[in-house]
């Protein structure tokens, strides 16, 4: 599966406030950079889809690309193929920003890990709740993870997996708190760190996690589902 696709971008929104728009986008793309989350060469959202998934308007969106062009975070191409990709950037150039990158890490990371702790109560809810019909609904969205050909795709087929499994906790308050969470975490676009062993290992876990859910053992699905979300985004065991 190749790692260089296009950044998948999510349809969720209320991501940003308006005050500071250019600068929040700006920065949550600078620091997913220096992460490794988005590699030299990886093509990032066209400005209209971009803006449509954050809800800003498209002069905002090219502010930030603009501020990041110029500090050579990007580079803007031209024509059939064009786009905005991710340029060669030397470690360096990222420490200039190291506080707003220190701050943004922060804050990614206790958001990574309330979403641990919310999707092992939502998975364990889902077992307790779970009906025929969720159930075949999670088979069939674990088997469409599996089938994925591309990094986008199989971030796009996770997320309809643990959508999924919130649904099948039958309460629409914890669906609105997963959703909540994913907008902060990714901003627009999906980018969660992925490898063909990555992608094995959430092969596996989703399996594990749908069994549980689907035998009813509450604890297990919690468990294997928390596990699962520090393990593939967090580096956890």
């Amino acid at each position: 599966m190749g790692l260089q696709e296009d950044a998948s971008f999510s349809d969720l929104s209320d991501v940003v406030s308006a005050a500071s728009t250019p600068g929040q986008i700006a920065d949550h793309i600078m620091a997913s950079i220096a992460a490794g989350a988005l590699p030299e060469g990886t093509r990032l959202p066209a400005e209209r889809d971009l803006a449509d998934a954050l809800a800003v308007s498209r002069s905002s969106v090219r502010a930030a690309l603009s501020t990041l062009e110029r500090a050579g975070f990007v580079v803007r191409r031209r024509g059939r193929g064009g786009g905005t990709f991710i340029s060669r950037v030397e470690a360096g150039r990222v420490d200039v920003y190291a506080d707003r990158l220190t701050e943004f890490r922060r804050t990614r990371r206790d958001l990574l890990d309330a979403r641990a702790i919310v999707q092992n109560r939502v998975a364990a809810a889902a077992a307790d709740r779970r009906s025929d019909g969720a159930v075949v609904e999670l088979r069939s969205r674990a088997i469409d993870y599996e089938s994925a050909r591309t990094a986008a795709e199989a971030r796009t087929a996770d997320a309809r997996l643990h959508y999924a499994i919130a649904q099948a906790a039958d309460n629409p308050h914890l669906v609105e708190i997963v959703q909540e969470l994913d907008r902060k975490i990714n901003a627009g676009f999906r980018h969660d760190p992925f490898s063909p062993s990555l992608f094995a290992r959430a092969c596996d876990d989703h399996t594990a996690i749908v069994d549980a859910i689907a035998a009813g053992r509450a604890d297990d699905a919690g468990r294997l589902c928390e596990a699962h979300f520090r393990g593939t985004t967090m580096g956890g065991p």
